[in-house]
């Protein structure tokens, strides 16, 4: 298992062939750079699908080289989704990659029964992130997908996350369900009744190779200090290589307060269908995008329903 998010750049280098990225409006100046990032360190072929005019002249303005880029021309950007993933289903491509389009528009091309790339599980997505104090990454879940998910939907999260780790090298990662408070709590807190159910379904053996416990608050899922200073025990308090968010909400706020204000690294993919697919927030940087593109070329052609 990586110890730094960085070294998904090397393991990506190793990958032959190289895979294909079909970006999906890459007209962008950050999906742009972060496209020819990964192009230069030789970790994947850009194939821009979009108005080719309008990424020529991005590319043109803000200086960046589309040298070794391939195209499909698309004259209009709310088909690029749909272009792009028939791409990748036609083995054209082996990552799929959202630039300036919506991301609802990118999840439902991968859910639309045509498209061909549903793999009969959810879809999920899973950013890892450096935790310099912990000398590991530690994966948080779900940011950016799903909404309100229930006991079923989190299970689901649940899985896809460990498979991840897993295909990273984690034999058997430990699983932090978070909430606000550490016991079970109702009707106040339905969470950490969710919480509680997914661990004992673990410790019944439902969920895999991997050591869950909930609810947990996040500070003594992954803070061995805080942990012992409150007195909770348990195989994954204050060691968790993965946090699970109860709601879209506490993810997304934990993602963005990471990337925003602790400026950590991250790589994220949605994960769940038979390709990886790169769906960063607008605000992401292009570091953060070529660090999951790192990801996504990691995992691709090891997917999610093999």
């Amino acid at each position: 298992m990586i110890r730094k998010i960085s070294e998904l750049i090397e393991l990506a280098r190793r990958k032959e062939p190289m895979p294909i990225i079909a970006c999906a409006g890459p007209d962008d100046s950050d999906s742009l750079e972060s496209l020819r990032m990964a192009l230069d360190a030789g970790i994947g072929q850009p194939l821009a699908v979009g108005r080719q005019r309008a990424i020529q002249t991005v590319a043109e303005t803000l200086g960046i080289s589309l040298d070794g880029f391939e195209f499909y021309d698309v004259p209009d950007p709310k088909d690029a989704p749909a272009v792009a993933t028939r791409l990748v289903h036609d083995g054209k491509a082996s990552i799929l990659m959202k630039g300036s389009v919506s991301t609802k528009s990118v999840i439902r091309a991968v859910l639309d029964s045509h498209a061909g790339l549903r793999s009969g599980r959810m879809l999920s997505h899973a950013a890892l992130f450096d935790a310099p104090a912990l000398n590991k990454p530690v994966l948080v879940t779900d940011a950016g997908v799903n909404i309100r998910p229930n006991l079923s939907q989190k299970i689901e999260i649940v899985k896809n996350a460990v498979d991840v780790m897993q295909r990273l090298g984690l034999r058997r990662p430990l699983v932090a369900i978070l909430a606000a408070i550490e016991r079970v709590e109702l009707p106040a807190m339905p969470a950490t009744l969710d919480a509680k159910l997914i661990e004992k379904m673990s410790a019944a053996g439902l969920l895999g190779d991997a050591i869950v416990q909930g609810p947990l608050a996040l500070d003594d899922a992954v803070s061995p200090d805080v942990a012992r200073s409150k007195g909770i025990g348990g195989p994954v308090a204050g060691r968790a290589d993965i946090v699970v968010a109860p709601e879209i909400e506490t993810g997304n706020v934990l993602y963005k307060a990471l990337t925003c204000f602790a400026e950590i690294d991250c790589a994220a993919v949605v994960w769940g269908a038979k390709v990886p697919s790169v769906v960063s927030s607008r605000d992401d940087t292009a570091r953060t995008k070529f660090l999951s593109i790192s990801l996504a070329s990691v995992l691709s052609g090891n997917t999610a329903n093999q």
